[in-house]
């Protein structure tokens, strides 16, 4: 069994998302996550005193993450980020349905039950989202009012194929999605 001194909330974040890989969130309880990561009960609240909390941690690090890896992509000069290429690569990194995206609808749905934590963690990250996706795309099309609806636009996709494909509506071709909208 590991001990506090091998241990970090890493540790703890790493073993919840390899969870996520193998179950549902709502079914993810402090025991698995103890057992997953090699600590007892109490060793696990030495580091986080309820399983919202590790969670906030884990969404908070997801949009870091999402939002890290979009700038770097963006602001790759040997790449083509044109407004076209910016979109394709938008919808498809961040429609990709994976323990990310049931994160993401976990954060939706903590953010619509009414849990002042999770829903001001939301709002920030996601209006925080939105307006850097406006920027990058008012610097490839000059007119900051259709880049802040485009922005929108483009995380209301992200939401909806990410609900969709996890609750079983539609497993939507993103690819046929993105011709469909002249974005190829």
């Amino acid at each position: 069994m590991a001990t506090k001194k091998n241990i970090s909330k890493q540790t703890i974040i790493n073993a919840t998302i390899s969870l996520i890989n193998e179950k549902e969130v709502e079914n993810i309880s402090l025991g698995d996550i103890a057992k997953a990561v090699g600590i007892s009960k109490g060793t696990l609240f030495y580091y986080y005193t309820s399983k919202d909390l590790i969670f906030a941690d884990i969404i908070k690090e997801y949009l870091d993450d999402l939002a890290t890896d979009f700038l770097i992509w963006i602001d790759n000069t040997q790449k083509d980020t044109s407004m076209k290429r910016l979109t394709k690569y938008v919808i498809e990194y961040g429609a990709r349905v994976t323990p990310r995206g049931k994160l993401h609808l976990y954060l939706i749905n903590k953010a619509l039950s009414n849990e002042e934590q999770f829903m001001t963690l939301f709002r920030n990250n996601y209006i925080m989202w939105r307006d850097l996706l406006s920027v990058k795309i008012a610097e490839r099309i000059k007119d900051d009012k259709i880049s802040e609806d485009y922005a929108t636009l483009l995380l209301v996709l992200i939401d909806g194929i990410i609900i969709q494909d996890l609750a079983g509506i539609q497993n939507i071709d993103i690819a046929n999605l993105l011709q469909f909208i002249k974005i190829d």
